[in-house]
């Protein structure tokens, strides 16, 4: 059977047959499933359904009252504390949505053969209950850029019941997202509230308040430089105005539109603005509407930035020029004054000389030793004696060290003849032998010379040197240079053959001495015309400055300029590889001697700028709380780009369009009350303003501060600013009659006489020093001189600004014959003379008498100007409304004023509002879904929140709406030329506060 295969089946096919059969056999084999109970799946599908409606409709609801009652403060209650405090408008719309919910779901119930199913959460009752439902609530921001809302409430419990027997019970967590932009409008207004209360490092209304208020500043403050009768340049209406534009661009960009109504109310606060600007010039609201109610002046097209004026006027971005100008006088006086310019010339004209000489040995030598005198004798001592005599001239054959030159030179053959004497000594006698010997020596002796020199010009050759040609100056240039060097190494030495004799013996000494060569007369003029025309290169000599960051000082133009000229010193110096002649090297020297002056001057100009700055920091500090740092902010703020609007979003029901509706639509300063404006409780100060000019009239003390710290007499006034107040003062005493504004100006005027006759005393004695005029002529061309100036007010101004030194000059030169150059010098002395007249107190009338008379013209000039136009007609009022008589001269500013130059004149204002909303809402265009045509309105008033949280009837306090309100700060810096009427301004109130600061709102009052 082994062998035999024919009746076996192979064991593989056995094993696929089982396994067919296997799976064949299994679905018999299993159990039959329980029975389905189809009446309980219905019931819970249609309460799960059910469900998913009611959250939808609570979360729609609970996302309306939020909005309507936004909850931005949590109660002290057992409710309000289970809201997050970091967020407790979301945890307050969760617990809406869980009680919506709750009370919906009480409505939910389906049927089906006998079968029910609810649908249910668990109630609550204490704060951690509250808690605990706040939790299990989930809300995002959903759909198509976020203005849907996504809510998930976990663990709705859906119980199944048959009778009175609970069948099954089935936990859910319903998820729904509601067309509702509830959470978008929260976030917006959010957004809105951050940038109103943003400073000036981020968008929002400091940015664009500064950016408003920088073109008011510069468009008024150019028009009162120019002589519009503007009193004060940023007015709190001003910045009141410049606040709720401000605003509206916020809004703008932050909700795609701004208030319509607030809209409306700008454009009629513009115009009245205008028409308070164009008529006073200041902020006498009384005499605007003494004029408004006389001649119903109303300005068509005025613009409220300029006060009426019109014309182009300088931006802050834009550049201006900042020369060397009065400092390079000054150093020019320094250097160019005869004693100066003598030692400057005298360094070029000197020598150093030495005598260098060469001995050589030609013949002959030094003896031997004498001889023994015989045997056992014994050498005690030797010595050895020589003479000279110069015998003979010879070719000299000269040394010259490097860095020297010949001068001149001479050879002598000179003897030298030694005798060597000997003193033997054998037990007690003493003998003495000799011997000598002639030696021949040629001797070179050289007169050398060398240029170097303290001087400061460049230490190259002089081509001509030592001839009597090829100066520019009539003279022998350095040629007597050599006998003088001769005379006094040579000739006081004993003559050539001494020297050499000395130098063959090797006892010469060879000193370096300088000498000085004879300076030609016409030197000097010669050089000083030089200097004046590189003095007028260097007065032109100017950089390029943003007007804003010289008032800011960011900028220090005196470093610029030091830079400037810095690189410009080898052209100025001009220094010539060779040099022509003595005359040219004194030249160079003069010239690096005045720019090293120029130098100096602007080291101290850019550390009194440093001062200064430091100085205007403090006062910034001290009177407004803000900083140079924060003025440099501002400066850069008004120029950031800032977006108009934003795009409007679309959701999932269209685009999703927002209103503003601010109550009151414009934030006046003026006190608003509840029968204006419903939403708000007895009366309030929607808005409050702090605006402080940092440097007004009178000429107080910030200015001063800055500018006389390094003055001992701190309480005086510079000329220039007693006599500009002088000036008003008169123009204002000319149209009217005052006994106080008289008292002033009498005082004012003496003071003025004083400065000025003392001022003019010294530049009489200048004229009698540097001219051939003795003390009474010197008066007299002085008197003549200031006689085109017959005022005191006139001739102060004369004396401060320097037009009265070059009168002198021209009227001195005139008189005594003076060339050119000497009458140039007599300008650059009496300038001198007038600086150190101006710093003594003498001629600083003090501060209190100067501002005493301008709080007096300023007070004149208003209640005459009301007392004229009240007795005046409609065309007459509008143009005496348009002229403050004297009030338009009188100084304001910060003169900055460095050593010997004034730059220009500044003026910073510091502005900081406060503001509140009695209720600010945005309506947006999507509202419940059930309603067509519904909006969805967040408002913020202030208002209290209750809310029925435990379902006992009584409602719980949630929290509070609080209002929206703001805080903004921003600096604005002015700059314009030097004048002495300066920009600022010149109401006499150097901190205007708005009724109700420093609280806005309801506490206002």
């Amino acid at each position: 059977m082994i062998d035999d295969t024919r009746g076996r089946v192979p064991f593989a096919l056995l094993g696929v047959l089982l396994l067919v059969s296997s799976l064949t056999l299994a679905p018999t084999l299993r159990p039959a499933p329980a029975p389905r109970d189809t009446a309980v799946e219905r019931t819970l599908d249609r309460a799960t359904a059910e469900t998913q409606t009611a959250m939808r409709d609570a979360v729609s609801r609970a996302g309306q009252r939020a909005s309507t009652d936004p909850v931005l403060e949590p109660a002290n209650t057992s409710v309000g504390r289970a809201l997050n405090d970091s967020r407790p408008f979301r945890d307050a719309l969760r617990l809406r949505i869980y009680l919506q919910v709750r009370d919906r779901l009480r409505r939910v119930g389906a049927t089906s053969e006998g079968v029910e199913a609810t649908a249910s959460v668990p109630a609550v009752e204490t704060t951690a209950e509250y808690r605990e439902a706040i939790e299990r609530v989930s809300i995002a921001r959903a759909g198509p850029n976020g203005t849907a809302l996504r809510a998930t409430v976990e663990n709705v419990t859906l119980t199944v019941r048959r009778g009175d027997r609970v069948v099954t019970r089935r936990t859910v967590s319903p998820t729904v997202v509601v067309a509702t932009p509830v959470l978008t409008l929260h976030e917006q207004v959010q957004t809105y509230e951050r940038r109103v209360n943003n400073g000036l490092d981020k968008p929002g209304l400091s940015q664009r308040l500064t950016a408003r208020l920088y073109p008011i500043v510069w468009a008024r403050g150019y028009a009162q430089y120019g002589g519009v009768p503007i009193e004060n340049v940023l007015a709190n209406r001003h910045v009141s105005l410049a606040t709720n534009g401000a605003l509206l661009g916020v809004q703008r960009s932050t909700f795609g539109r701004s208030d319509p109504d607030g809209r409306r109310s700008l454009t009629e606060a513009t115009a009245m603005v205008g028409v308070e600007d164009v008529i006073t010039g200041s902020n006498n609201t009384a005499l605007a509407q003494e004029v408004l109610k006389r001649t119903a002046y109303r300005p068509a097209s005025e613009d409220i930035s300029t006060g009426g004026a019109s014309g182009d006027h300088p931006r802050a971005n834009e550049t201006m020029r900042i020369g060397v100008n009065e400092t390079a006088d000054d150093a020019f006086h320094s250097v160019a004054a005869p004693e100066a310019l003598g030692r400057t010339t005298a360094t070029a004209y000197t020598v150093d000389v030495r005598l260098v000489t060469d001995s050589r040995r030609v013949s002959g030598g030094r003896p031997p030793r004498p001889p023994s005198p015989g045997e056992n004798w014994t050498l005690v001592r030797e010595q050895t004696t020589d003479s000279t005599d110069a015998v003979g001239a010879v070719d000299p054959r000269p040394s010259v060290p490097d860095g020297w030159h010949e001068l001149d030179s001479f050879g002598r053959t000179v003897e030298v003849e030694y005798t060597r004497v000997a003193l033997w000594e054998n037990g007690s006698e003493r003998r003495s032998t000799a011997s000598s010997r002639t030696e021949r020596r040629r001797v070179t002796v050289t007169l050398v010379g060398r240029h170097e020199s303290d001087s400061g010009a460049p230490d190259e050759r002089i081509r001509t040197a030592h001839d009597r040609e090829g100066s520019p100056v009539s003279g022998p240039n350095l040629a007597d240079v050599e006998p003088r060097a001769e005379r006094g190494l040579v000739g006081r030495a004993g003559g050539r053959d001494a020297v050499a004799e000395r130098a063959a013996e090797g006892r010469l000494r060879t000193p370096t001495v300088s000498v000085t060569g004879k300076r030609p007369d016409s030197l000097r003029p010669w050089v000083y015309r030089d200097l004046r025309r590189l003095r007028e290169r260097v007065r032109a000599t100017n950089v390029t400055v943003e007007r804003g960051a010289v008032g800011t000082f960011e900028t220090n133009p005196a470093r610029e300029l030091r830079r400037k000229l810095a690189d410009r010193r080898a052209a100025l110096v001009d220094a010539p590889d060779t040099y022509d002649s003595a005359a040219q090297k004194a030249r160079v020297a003069a010239r690096i001697a005045y720019l090293d002056a120029v130098d100096d001057r602007l080291a101290v100009r850019a550390q009194r700028r440093g001062s200064a700055r430091e100085g205007v920091d403090r006062q910034l500090r001290n009177r407004t709380g803000g900083s140079l740092v924060d003025l440099r902010k501002s400066l850069t703020a008004r120029d950031t780009q800032i977006p108009r609007s934003r795009p409007v979003p679309t959701g999932p029901a269209g685009p999703l369009r927002t209103r503003v509706d601010a109550r009151p639509q414009y934030l006046t300063l003026a006190s608003v009350s509840e029968e204006s404006h419903p939403a708000i409780e007895g009366s309030e100060h929607p808005l409050v303003a702090r605006n402080v000019n940092v440097f007004t009239a009178p000429y107080g003390d910030a200015a001063a501060v800055v500018t006389d710290s390094a003055m001992a007499s701190g309480d005086r006034t510079r000329l220039a600013t007693a006599a500009t107040t002088l000036a008003a003062a008169n123009a204002t005493a000319n149209r009217t009659s005052n006994a106080t504004l008289d008292s002033h100006r009498r005082r004012l005027r003496y003071r003025v006489e004083q400065a000025n006759s003392h001022v003019a005393a010294e530049l009489a004695g200048t004229v009698s020093e540097e001219t051939d005029a003795d003390s009474a002529a010197s008066r007299t061309i002085v008197e003549a001189a200031l006689r085109r100036w017959d005022t005191p007010a006139a001739r102060g101004q004369a004396l401060a600004d320097g037009s009265a030194a070059r009168r002198i000059a021209t009227v001195a030169a005139d008189r005594r014959g003076l060339s050119a150059v000497e009458r140039d010098w007599l300008w650059m002395r009496l300038r001198s003379t007038t600086d150190d007249a101006l710093a003594r107190p003498i001629a600083r009338p003090k501060t209190p008498v100067v501002n005493q008379t301008a709080s007096t013209v300023r007070t004149v000039a208003r209640d005459q100007l009301r007392q004229r136009i009240e007795s005046a007609g409609r065309r007459r009022a509008e143009q005496l409304a348009k002229r403050r008589l004297g009030t338009k001269t009188l100084p304001a500013g910060l003169p900055l004023v460095p050593p010997w130059q004034w730059v220009a004149t500044t003026n910073s204002w510091w502005v900081t509002v406060e503001g509140e909303y009695a209720r600010f809402a945005v309506t947006a265009s999507h509202g419940p879904p059930t309603t067509p045509g519904a909006t969805t309105t967040y408002a913020r008033d202030g208002e209290r929140v209750y809310l029925d949280v435990d379902e006992d009837g009584d409602a719980e306090l949630l929290g509070q709406s609080t209002r929206l309100s703001f805080r903004a700060h921003t600096g604005v810096v002015i700059v314009v030329p030097p004048r002495p009427r300066g920009v600022g301004d010149k109401d006499g109130v150097a901190v205007e506060e708005s009724a109700g600061w420093p609280t806005a709102g309801a506490s206002g009052e």
